[in-house]
């Protein structure tokens, strides 16, 4: 079996994730999340401005992309933001709560924490058409 037509799949994973943003609220920036040397895609929402700007939910692929796919997405999202997460996280799910500082990903403050944990934040998981054999 030979290489994946990578254009053809970005595009599609590209056309889901524009298809699939009118549901979130506020609306998600796509992302390339660098993280222990890897990549991975993803999307961030801030999700308590009122708060505090720098919180984010960070959702992930949970697989790793494959060269190909990266320089793909790259070719066909050349604005996607790029972000480095910390490697003292865990990051190895999907979702997250995370400060951004700039173009980084890193744990929240003992503060940020407990008003997170407070405001009993629901998140909810909407089914994709796309999946991807690795």
């Amino acid at each position: 079996m030979g290489e994946p037509d990578w254009k053809a799949v970005a595009k599609g994973m590209l056309q889901q994730e524009k298809e699939l943003s009118v549901f979130n609220h506020p609306k998600p920036t796509g992302v390339l999340v660098e993280w222990k040397n890897k990549l991975y895609i993803g999307s961030i929402q801030q999700i308590v401005p009122d708060y505090s700007k720098e919180i984010f939910m960070l959702s992930k692929s949970s697989s790793l992309l494959p060269d190909g796919l990266v320089k793909a997405i790259k070719e066909q999202n050349p604005e996607r933001l790029y972000l480095h997460a910390d490697s003292t996280l865990d990051l190895t799910g999907r979702q997250y709560v995370l400060r951004k500082l700039e173009d980084r990903l890193v744990a929240l403050t003992p503060e940020q924490d407990q008003y997170v944990a407070k405001k009993k934040l629901r998140i909810r998981e909407l089914p994709t058409r796309f999946s991807m054999a690795m």
